[in-house]
């Protein structure tokens, strides 16, 4: 019986729906936009500076190869 209860929820990480410790729900539906995209690029390549997986250098054309790849993604010709 337990068990069964256990088994039929949605919980953890494959659960959709995300509720905070405060109890309100959090949206994790993924927006496609210019912005959204270049923030998480950046907000990942600073995690690898942040690291010392990559050099500054590195960082350097990195975030400028972000800012290009976006450009390009999202130009509107």
């Amino acid at each position: 019986m337990a068990a069964e209860k256990i088994i039929g929820r949605n919980i953890g990480n494959n659960s959709i729906d995300k509720a905070s410790k405060g109890g309100g729900k959090i949206n994790t539906q993924n927006a496609n936009d210019k912005i959204s995209t270049e923030l998480w690029m950046q907000h990942f390549a600073n995690a690898l500076v942040n690291q010392n997986a990559i050099d500054e250098k590195t960082y350097k054309k990195l975030m400028a190869k972000i800012s290009t790849e976006v450009n390009r993604r999202y130009s509107t010709h």
